[in-house]
């Protein structure tokens, strides 16, 4: 596979975001057959994995691929991430808000979910009755102080 300009240009944004924070996780399209990861989590289109600069082996983020020793369940493998397989950054403790997402290489799967989501959240806010009175919530939502409805999904950290 022949280098790209825009893996040139993830990879060089990845380094400085790895570099600022130390600790990231990276989002990856374990789907893609070129991802050298163990099998049991190969088919995840959203396979989170933490990039640590503490960590004793090097991190390895080349121009077209992320290599190196990683450990799942205390046992060792060497992954070969390529640069179009990866399709977010953040930061452990926040959101994809607060890191990178390519949104070109985010996988079709995950973007109709996200479309899906999006929908529900721009549903009509206050549920009406056929004559025009305030229903009450549905089972599936609840009532916050200041009058905002919160639907059933949750965001788990």
């Amino acid at each position: 596979m022949s280098l790209s300009f825009s893996d040139a240009a993830k990879a060089k944004k990845l380094r400085e975001f790895f570099a600022q924070h130390g600790r990231i996780y990276i989002v990856v399209n374990a789907t893609n057959d070129d991802v050298q990861i163990p099998e049991h989590f190969r088919g995840d289109p959203a396979l989170r994995l933490v990039l640590n600069s503490r960590m004793p082996q090097p991190i390895y983020i080349r121009d077209d691929a992320v290599d190196s020793d990683l450990s799942f369940s205390g046992q060792i493998y060497a992954c070969h991430i390529p640069m179009h397989a990866i399709w977010a950054a953040y930061l452990p403790e926040g959101d994809l808000e607060q890191g990178i997402v390519w949104d070109n290489d985010v996988p079709e799967m995950i973007r109709s979910i996200v479309q899906a989501v999006r929908g529900m959240q721009n549903h009509e806010e206050i549920e009406t009755s056929d004559n025009g009175e305030e229903t009450q919530p549905s089972s599936r939502e609840e009532v916050l102080p200041e009058g905002r409805r919160v639907g059933h999904l949750r965001v788990i950290k």
